[in-house]
């Protein structure tokens, strides 16, 4: 079995996984190649933050970190309760990335989780709580400087979550030997102002070389 998709909210959440994994090696008999071998994952990580001990039982096993950016609008609601000190625990990616942690997000259909990703801006929800019509969600800037790059945060979501499905051989980039699935999109993702990413356009749709959406629009050679 692979221990995967734990939700780690908090920092201790994490390290009780953590402790769990360090059980289950020693009743198993287990190595730790065999352990990292298993690419075990924490999901969501709101407040995971960058505790010394958590981040090192992290980086021991090779856990990966999968992040979801829109839970991130609830952490100002957790401030009003715990205190401001509580935002340096708000998904601290870069530093992540920085240590060495391998990091994916959750997608939500839509650009704005790798929009968040670069710009750390977020809109506040309070889970469970609906808008009332008309009504427009406040954005906040949660560490500005935990934001990534453009090229980092693409590959969050292409060739490092080929790693975390276990499938790098076969997706997460074009190159010989692996699947044809690709987007193309109705802009420059790496060129255009960065608030245009939340409206970008897939125009068309490959998988495995096939074209499976948009087929119209190549068609015509827009």
């Amino acid at each position: 079995w692979r221990p995967v998709q734990a939700h780690g909210t908090s920092s201790h959440g994490a390290r009780l996984y953590i402790q769990m994994l360090e059980q289950a090696m020693e009743e198993g008999g287990y190595s730790l190649e065999y352990m990292r071998g298993l690419r075990t994952t924490l999901e969501h990580n709101i407040l995971l933050g960058q505790l010394p001990d958590v981040m090192e039982g992290i980086k021991k096993f090779g856990i990966i970190i999968n992040v979801n950016m829109g839970m991130l609008g609830g952490v100002p609601f957790n401030m009003k309760v715990y205190g401001d000190e509580l935002e340096e625990f708000a998904m601290p990616v870069k530093t992540w990335i920085d240590q060495g942690i391998r990091v994916t997000f959750e997608g939500g259909g839509n650009w704005r989780p790798i929009h968040s990703l670069i710009t750390r801006q977020v809109e506040v929800s309070d889970f469970g709580v609906r808008l009332a019509p008309g009504e427009v969600a406040e954005i906040v800037t949660l560490l500005p400087d935990e934001g990534v790059d453009r090229v980092t945060a693409l590959k969050m979501t292409t060739n490092w979550a080929a790693e975390y499905v276990m499938a790098e051989d076969t997706l997460g980039s074009l190159e010989p030997g692996k699947y044809a699935d690709f987007a193309v999109l109705d802009r420059d993702y790496f060129t255009i102002p960065v608030d245009e990413i939340l409206d970008v356009t897939v125009v068309a749709t490959g998988l495995s070389g096939e074209i499976v959406h948009g087929q119209d629009v190549l068609g015509a050679g827009n």
